[in-house]
């Protein structure tokens, strides 16, 4: 339910940042076989315990957003309702959001999971990835992340044999 970002910086650089930054340049950094190796393994650490995480990337934010302010933060809460991360079993879905040219990483969980782990231990995932990216180990970070997350849901929502699972497990490239 925490962030990482690099602080705010001013509209115009923000916005020539994210014009750099279409999703075309964004797939030279997390390819195609990248991206579906990433999907396995999400879908090996759901064996692990009863839970669902889904992780959204997107490359840049439009022009009137950017203008409009919209954080970082906001579109994973968005995310977060379309894609139905809260509508899960246990309550224990979990968003992993990253903003390409923000280099930005939010992570959003349901009350279920949410109340089990601290604001810092959220922020601590989130600042690991984001460390990642800065020095363009994009796949390693979201990995690594995943690593964190899949102990994290072992240890409060250990599988069960009637676990399913409840959303596709598919990395979302956007």
């Amino acid at each position: 339910m925490m962030s990482a970002a690099k602080p705010n910086m001013n509209l115009w650089n923000r916005i020539w940042r994210h014009w750099l930054h279409p999703r075309m340049r964004v797939k030279r950094h997390l390819p195609t076989l990248a991206l579906r190796q990433l999907t396995d393994q999400i879908g090996l650490s759901e064996q692990q315990y009863n839970g669902q995480v889904r992780f959204v990337i997107e490359s840049n934010l439009s022009t009137s957003d950017l203008c409009h302010h919209l954080t970082a933060r906001q579109r994973a809460q968005y995310w977060f309702a379309h894609l139905g991360v809260w509508d899960t079993e246990q309550r224990n879905g979990i968003l992993v959001y990253v903003l390409f040219a923000d280099h930005a990483v939010e992570i959003i969980a349901d009350r279920g999971i949410n109340a089990c782990v601290s604001t810092e231990k959220w922020q601590q995932i989130c600042a690991k990835m984001v460390t990642a990216f800065e020095h363009d180990q994009y796949i390693q970070g979201l990995s690594e992340g995943l690593e964190e997350l899949t102990v994290l849901m072992a240890d409060y929502f250990p599988r069960q044999l009637s676990g399913v699972n409840e959303l596709p497990d598919e990395v979302i490239l956007h």
